[in-house]
C-alpha cells in the first residue's frame, strides 16, 4: 500500500527534472515520418536480400574476392542511401510525435551500427583479397545480416504502431461523436 502512494509521488518528484523543451514536443505523429519509413522499407529488404547472400559466401569457399567486393560495394552504396533516408527522419524529429522520436532514435542506431560493420567488413575484405572467408570476416557478414533484420523489424513495427495509434485514435473520436 506505501509504494502505491510513494509511486506517484516519485513520478511528480522525477517530473520536475524533465527538460522543460520536452513539454514543447508534437503530440500528433508526422505523416512525412511515416513516409520516409516507407520509402526505406524496400531498400532494407534490398539490404537484407545481398547481407544474407554475402553470409553464404562466407559458408563455401567458392565465390572470389571480387565477387565478394562487388556485393559488398553493392550493399556499401544501399546503406548510404539508407543513411541519407535516416538523415531525413533526423530533420523531422523535432516535430515528431514523441513515440515516433524514439523509434528514429532506434533506426539512427542501427543505420549507424550497419553502416560501421560494413566498413569493417570491407576493410577486412580489401587487407584479406587471398583469404575472404577468414576470421573474423564471416562474423561481420553474419552481423549485417542480423542488424539489417532488426532494421528491417523496427521500420515494419514503428509503421504498424503508427497504423494502430491512428485506427484507436479515429475509434476513439467516432465512440466520442456517437455519445454526444
Amino acid at each position: 500500500m506505501k509504494f502505491t502512494i510513494a509511486l506517484p509521488g516519485a513520478l511528480l518528484l522525477a517530473s520536475g527534472f524533465l527538460p522543460v523543451s520536452s513539454f514543447g514536443q508534437a503530440t500528433a505523429d508526422n505523416p512525412s515520418v511515416t513516409a520516409q519509413l516507407e520509402a526505406a522499407k524496400p531498400l532494407v529488404a534490398k539490404i537484407k536480400k545481398d547481407a544474407s547472400e554475402m553470409q553464404s559466401y562466407s559458408l563455401v569457399s567458392g565465390p572470389s574476392w571480387n565477387t565478394h567486393a562487388a556485393t559488398l560495394t553493392r550493399i556499401k552504396d544501399d546503406v548510404n542511401k539508407l543513411q541519407e533516408n535516416t538523415r531525413g527522419l533526423q530533420s523531422h524529429r523535432t516535430v515528431a510525435s514523441p513515440w515516433q522520436q524514439d523509434a528514429i532514435d532506434r533506426i539512427t542506431a542501427l543505420t549507424n551500427d550497419l553502416a560501421t560493420n560494413m566498413n569493417s567488413a570491407i576493410d577486412h575484405l580489401n587487407k584479406n583479397k587471398t583469404r575472404p572467408s577468414s576470421a573474423p570476416y564471416p562474423e561481420y557478414l553474419k552481423t549485417n545480416t542480423r542488424l539489417v533484420t532488426a532494421l528491417g523489424d523496427e521500420i515494419g513495427a514503428t509503421i504498424e504502431a503508427g497504423e494502430a495509434r491512428a485506427k484507436e485514435e479515429a475509434l476513439t473520436k467516432q465512440l466520442d461523436d456517437s455519445g454526444k
